[in-house]
């Protein structure tokens, strides 16, 4: 590393107010450190813990090549719930009445190797930064976020000899729940009416309903091969035409073969909840393996959607969810789990 290249990963602020805050954040411990101003950008800087769990042995691990779409589904809300979850984006910062917005963020864990994270670090020891809630922490189970002031905005001008008072905004948001229930065994068709399924839901403590209205098939090559025979955009020459078509079609096939449909499944909810359910044997399947040579060429997409009708006389809405493959030859009972849900948050306010 070139000393120039050296300068640029430290924090030399040209201005910068220690805040030294400690707040607690969905019952995590965050501390704001301080807000900087540095070539003209304005950032908030806080520091949290790395859950001790994420550090236990686990006798269930496995490398992620081997891992199922299940196992790869619950790392994956497990690494969200670990950094805060979806909700703990700091949306604007109000101190002593001043306004700071924030348009982007940005996390690095604190290591030794992450010469820039360390560094910063050490810059905020060295200004005064309180160390009481983290000071038995490992540097490197600690990460260091920065939320970006928007442009528009001024470095906050703000009285020292005054208390520094301090409110948080998080912009309403959805956060995904995971829940069991037992496999649900279903055919192809409409379901019989009145079929209700519950389950429990941690958030709210208490037992939820669902029903589910039908099961379908869906030939997504159908639908595309009967869009491709339509005229080609006016935009594109019959040679571009042909060449987007081969590639999605190639595509198509690595997200769908051509001797699969894609299943379909219909369903309701209390309080019209979106709920995500899988098939049994794509959740304890693992993903295609697939080399630059399968992909090379071809546009990458995934078949699997989700959407929704608008509400009834009632409110209800009706949503349709994608949930794996089954040959066009396959005739029998597919077997359903419910995997999570997600549940819109609303904005929320700390005060310091």
């Amino acid at each position: 590393m070139l000393l120039k290249e050296l300068k640029e990963t430290m924090l030399i602020p040209d201005r910068e107010i220690l805040l030294n805050r400690l707040v607690s954040i969905n019952s995590a411990d965050v501390l704001l450190i301080s807000i900087t101003s540095e070539n003209g950008v304005n950032k908030l800087w806080t520091l949290r813990q790395i859950p001790n769990w994420m550090y236990e042995e686990n006798p269930d691990y496995q490398p992620e090549e081997n891992r199922t779409h299940r196992q790869r589904m619950q790392g994956s809300l497990q690494e969200r719930v670990a950094f805060g979850d979806q909700e703990d984006g700091i949306s604007k910062m109000i101190i002593q009445g001043k306004p700071m917005t924030f348009g982007m963020s940005q996390s690095t864990f604190c290591t030794e190797q992450d010469h820039e994270a360390y560094m910063k670090v050490q810059h905020f020891v060295e200004k005064g930064m309180k160390l009481a809630s983290f000071a038995d922490v490992r540097v490197d189970r600690l990460f260091l976020t920065f939320y970006e002031q928007d442009a528009s905005e001024l470095f906050p001008d703000l009285d020292l000899e005054k208390e520094l008072n301090i409110t948080l905004k998080f912009n309403s948001t959805f956060r995904t729940v995971a829940v069991h229930t037992e496999p649900i065994e279903l055919e192809f068709g409409d379901t019989p009416e009145g079929g209700k399924y519950y389950f429990y839901d941690p958030v709210a403590g208490k037992q939820r309903t669902f029903s589910i209205k039908a099961l379908k098939r869906e030939d997504v090559w159908k639908k595309a091969e009967a869009n491709f025979e339509k005229p080609a955009a006016q935009s594109s020459t019959t040679e571009e035409w042909q060449q987007f078509k081969e590639q999605y079609l190639d595509g198509l096939e690595l997200a769908c073969p051509k001797h699969q449909d894609l299943a379909v499944l219909d369903y309701e909810s209390e309080d019209n909840l979106r709920l995500q359910f899988y098939a049994k044997d794509f959740l304890d399947a693992k993903p295609k393996v697939m080399t630059d040579t399968d992909v090379a060429g071809k546009l990458l997409f995934s078949v699997f959607y989700s959407s929704e009708s608008r509400p009834d006389a009632n409110g209800v809405k009706l949503r349709t969810t994608a949930i794996g493959l089954v040959d066009k030859t396959f005739d029998g009972t597919l077997v359903v789990e419910l995997v999570n849900y997600d549940m819109e948050l609303p904005e929320k306010t700390i005060k310091i």
